[in-house]
């Protein structure tokens, strides 16, 4: 129901109120009625506001039984609220639990590339060292080499001295030898003279010569020594780089250990976010099924309205359920009456189905839908009687173009109301349904039950006559 046609229904029912009230006030003060003691005008006061609270409750009874939207709205209402509120308080926990776990897989593939990384670095590292102690142990062999051939030239350089020291002495007896016949062989002096002077020049070329060995032994013995704290300092260094290669070893070993606990960190993680991936799917899934068929109420189409107030209601009631907007699959303009149904979920918006139904006048006021004539029996009888006959009301209301939500005829109320019609009854009687108003695709029917007169049905070959 419109706006309008609300604000003209209650003006109806005010127009109404005030109108009855005064009639029944006119009625109860002509008459002298008198209430609890009260005065007569007193009492037509009290009946006509008495008057006027039934008529409003009425009123208000009748507009819930013959609107159910309206009803379901204020009795549901609140259970419906209930429901959007704890579906998007869980989405929001899981929207939350999926970017914790997304920065978790983050910050882990972060430090699992930082490791390896640095057992890339580590890698590298050692094999620089590996390179640098085969350079090292390649020129301590060459060092030790060159050590062995300076050692041997050493012991022939003192071989050499001691062979030279050997003639010196001789050279020393048989000048002792030589002094010791000087005196017998004076004679001879001059001619040994000469030999002697050729002598001396030889001792003291060799003398010369023992003072260069001497000189060379000395730096050979220096450059052995430099040699030998070289090749110490080299053994430190090879022993250095021997515990940095073992330091180094065992921390590529805690790395290993530790990419290992990250690797298995990260899996599970994996794994978490695989479950939660699978949770998603399985709730969107769930969510599509709950979508399928979600029933979103009727849109009253006016002349050239059409696609952009459809996707206004349908955004408006699919934010109100929970959903991040709605996306209408096909579209009508009016006149006519727009149901609005879900037909799945897609990226957190409702995909909306519209099934369109032409605005036409269907039935007359007064027109007989259906009859049917039968032999009154039992209550459970008269029942199926008047359901048999609400059936073939609501075929002939889908064929004329009605959408189903619109032929529920009879409800509860209507039922009974036939059922209290037959009451006290006897005999043969038919029972029709007929229209209050014009009936409209677009509009819910007003129909009801009542007696017709004339000619029998087939069921019954009994003539009836007219019913009061």
């Amino acid at each position: 129901m419109t706006f309008w046609a609300l604000l003209t229904l209650i003006l109806l029912l005010s127009a109404l109120v005030a109108y009855l009230g005064d009639k029944v006030a006119k009625w109860a003060g002509k008459r002298h009625y008198r209430l609890f003691g009260l005065r007569p005008r007193q009492t037509a006061t009290l009946i006509a506001v008495a008057t006027g609270v039934g008529i409003a409750l009425l009123s208000y009874l009748g507009f819930l039984l013959v609107f159910r939207e309206a009803r379901e709205v204020i009795l549901e209402a609140e259970a419906v609220r209930q429901e959007r509120d704890r579906l998007r308080s869980e989405r929001e926990v899981l929207l939350k639990t999926k970017e914790a776990m997304e920065g978790e897989t983050a910050r882990a593939l972060a430090e699992l590339n930082a490791l390896r990384g640095e057992r890339k670095g580590l890698y590298e590292a050692l094999e620089r060292t590996e390179a640098l102690r085969k350079r090292l142990e390649a020129e301590a062999q060459a060092l030790e080499g060159q050590v062995a051939a300076l050692q041997g030239e050493r012991r022939a350089l003192l071989r050499e001295r001691e062979r030279l020291l050997e003639g010196q002495e001789a050279l020393s007896r048989l000048l002792a030898e030589k002094n010791r016949e000087l005196g017998h062989r004076t004679r001879e002096l001059a001619g040994l003279e000469a030999r002697v002077r050729a002598l001396q020049g030889e001792a003291k070329r060799l003398e010369g010569e023992k003072e260069r060995l001497l000189r060379e032994s000395r730096r050979l013995e220096g450059d052995l020594a430099l040699l030998q704290a070289q090749l110490e300092e080299v053994r430190r260094q090879r022993q250095a780089l021997a515990q940095e290669v073992a330091s180094l070893k065992e921390a590529l070993l805690r790395s290993r250990q530790e990419l290992r606990q990250t690797e298995e960190r990260v899996r599970s993680l994996l794994a978490q976010a695989e479950a939660l991936q699978g949770e998603r799917g399985q709730l969107a899934q769930n969510l599509a099924r709950l979508a399928q068929g979600f029933y979103l109420g009727e849109v009253r189409l006016g002349q050239e309205e059409g696609q952009a107030l459809l996707q206004q209601v349908a955004e408006r009631r699919a934010l109100l359920q929970g959903f991040r907007g709605a996306e209408l699959l096909g579209g009508a303009t009016g006149p006519g009456l727009a149901v609005l149904e879900g037909a799945g979920y897609r990226e957190g918006r409702l995909l909306v189905r519209v099934r369109f139904y032409p605005e036409r006048k269907a039935f007359a006021q007064g027109e007989v839908l259906a009859a049917r004539t039968f032999r009154l029996s039992t209550p459970a009888r008269h029942q199926e009687a008047l359901e048999a006959l609400g059936q073939e009301v609501r075929g002939r209301l889908l064929e004329a173009g009605f959408p189903p939500e619109y032929a529920t005829f009879p409800s509860a109320e209507e039922l009974a109301r036939g059922l209290a019609l037959l009451q006290g009854r006897k005999g043969v009687v038919r029972v029709g349904v007929v229209a209050a108003k014009d009936l409209w695709t677009a509009e819910r029917p007003l129909l009801y039950y009542t007696l017709l007169g004339g000619p029998p049905g087939p069921e019954v070959p009994i003539p009836t006559r007219q019913v009061p």
